[in-house]
């Protein structure tokens, strides 16, 4: 019996080894991530917002607006994650309008994303998947992309690979969140 305490007691010290520790740092505390870059060879930019939220929360906004702040993204967030490393299967579904080019008839988009996020010493790596279909009816399509933010002091750069290939002309930068 004191046997098995002691080869548990060892188990459960090894675990805690080599667990972080509650609230370890990740390259992105306390910090937003802007990243753009050109989806197709007319120049048309895309990009998306990476952001410690004040709650503890990883939140991403896509899109290719100037810098956002903590309260826009509280607001406009596409997916958040509770720690990292984390994943999540479906966010919530958002609905926008878009002109259907087969007929030029207006329809619903329904939309969600799902995917993982990642983090090493100064790397961080989000893996998330839009879904999309049109209301009503069609199959849901989904297009994984695939985004490294590596950050190292007041810089970073950025490897964007997409559904449909690499991105082009990436860039990076952080700020403070607020």
């Amino acid at each position: 019996m004191a046997r098995h305490i002691i080869t548990g007691l060892g188990l459960l010290c090894a675990a805690a080894a080599i667990t972080p520790p509650a609230g370890a740092q990740t390259p992105v505390d306390e910090r937003i991530v802007r990243v753009v870059y050109e989806v197709d060879t007319r120049g048309s930019t895309w990009g998306f917002h990476l952001a410690h939220m004040k709650d503890g929360r990883y939140c991403v906004r896509f899109g290719n607006p100037g810098r956002l702040n903590l309260a826009i993204i509280q607001r406009v967030a596409d997916i958040c994650f509770d720690r990292v490393p984390a994943a999540v299967d479906r966010s919530h579904e958002r609905r926008s309008r878009a002109v259907d080019t087969s007929d030029g008839r207006m329809k619903t988009i329904v939309s969600f994303q799902k995917g993982s996020i990642a983090a090493s010493a100064d790397t961080i790596t989000l893996e998330i998947a839009t879904c999309s279909r049109a209301e009503g009816g069609g199959e849901m399509r989904c297009f994984p992309n695939r985004y490294v933010v590596r950050m190292s002091g007041q810089a970073c750069n950025t490897q964007v690979t997409l559904a449909a290939g690499k991105a082009r002309n990436a860039t990076c930068e952080h700020y403070a969140a607020q």
